[in-house]
């Protein structure tokens, strides 16, 4: 859609260049050419005609009324009422359902969803179980996001509006949660390593003392030999 009124725009900006300013594209003195997307008003008043001033009212008026119909065609939101109506219906295959409440509105306005998730809850589940949840809950707040965008767009109020609330604390209960098993990992890791440098203290203390028990019995054993000699003596 943009680029259909972004041609269509060109188009017509080529037509008026051509229609009011047929010289534009030589080099005028004392005129600076800026990029832009509106042509430049040009001085009227170096050709010395007594209906310069009319011409130039006509030409800003007329440039005026483009740019106007320009950003109306081009910045105006225009939804697709026949896709956005096809969207979470039943039988309907487009990826766009993820984005949108597959729940009729009668159903929503009389059964209320469920309260969100507690940390005492989260804490039996395992990593991948937080996983498949964070992914479920993540998908619902993009969900939700995209109905209080249209709800504010079209003018009309939300359904339980507070299913944004309870998504959000659940997500930041599993963040709770994962922050505490890494902290209890880190604490575990600590513990781990001061317990290998306690038993690396330990075994050189033993290879020490296996040491200097080594050069004892050497020494007994050359005293006695030494003995021995002197007997036979």
């Amino acid at each position: 859609m943009l680029t259909s009124a972004a041609t269509r725009c060109a188009m017509h900006m080529k037509n008026i260049n051509k229609a009011l300013w047929p010289s534009l594209s030589q080099p005028q003195i004392g005129h600076h050419r800026f990029i832009s997307s509106s042509p430049l008003l040009m001085d009227d008043n170096s050709g010395g005609e007594s209906s310069s001033s009319n011409n130039g009212d006509d030409k800003k008026e007329m440039i005026q009324r483009w740019m106007k119909w320009n950003t109306a065609k081009t910045w105006k939101y225009e939804p697709n009422h026949d896709l956005i109506s096809k969207i979470g219906k039943e039988g309907s295959t487009s990826p766009l359902d993820a984005f949108r409440d597959t729940v009729s509105k009668e159903k929503r306005q009389t059964e209320r969803v469920g309260r969100s998730w507690s940390a005492k809850e989260l804490r039996r589940k395992s990593y991948d179980d937080l996983h498949k949840l964070w992914l479920v809950l993540y998908k619902e707040k993009n969900m939700l996001l995209t109905e209080a965008n249209l709800a504010r767009r079209h003018g009309y109020m939300m359904i339980q509006p507070d299913r944004r609330k309870k998504v959000r604390k659940s997500m930041g209960g599993i963040r709770h949660v994962l922050g505490e098993r890494k902290r209890a990992k880190i604490a575990d890791h600590k513990l781990y390593l001061e317990e290998l440098e306690r038993v690396g203290a330990l075994l050189e203390d033993l290879d020490v003392a296996a040491g200097e028990g080594g050069s004892m019995e050497d020494d007994m054993h050359n005293e006695a030999t030494e003995k021995l000699e002197e007997d036979k003596i």
